[in-house]
């Protein structure tokens, strides 16, 4: 009996076909094997991973925090100098009225003063040649 290039009976068709089997079994072990601690360090791979994900969560908690902690300073801050400069304008308007009610004010009668005494310095310049 024949089974393809070999017949079943023969010792060396037997051989070669336990050698044969022997190598498969042999090369799937080691891609098995292989494969195995490819699996291995990927699992180490993400366990690192996933530790330093934990870590930068941490990290970025903490910093979003103190950011946040900043942010409501900075607004109280701009909150205050908005008061101030609310009243800087407050305070300038009212010393420009202050400053347009003493024009109105003084003006008229200091340019009458200063007239009236130019008037007299010229009078009493005036008799002093005549006399």
């Amino acid at each position: 009996m024949w089974a393809g290039w070999c017949r079943t009976d023969d010792s060396v068709c037997s051989l070669a076909l336990d050698g044969l089997a022997i190598a498969v079994a042999a090369v799937s072990a080691a891609v098995v094997m292989t494969l195995l601690a490819a699996a291995v360090s990927l699992r180490r791979s993400a366990r690192e991973l996933r530790a330093l994900a934990d870590e930068l969560a941490d990290h970025a908690s903490a910093v979003l925090g103190a950011a946040e902690d900043t942010i409501l300073r900075a607004r109280g801050e701009l909150a205050r100098v908005d008061d101030l400069v609310g009243s800087a304008e407050a305070i300038t308007q009212t010393v420009g009225s202050a400053s347009r009610l003493a024009h109105a004010a003084l003006a008229t009668p200091l340019i009458k003063v200063l007239a009236f005494g130019a008037g007299t310095a010229r009078a009493g310049r005036r008799f002093r040649r005549a006399g």
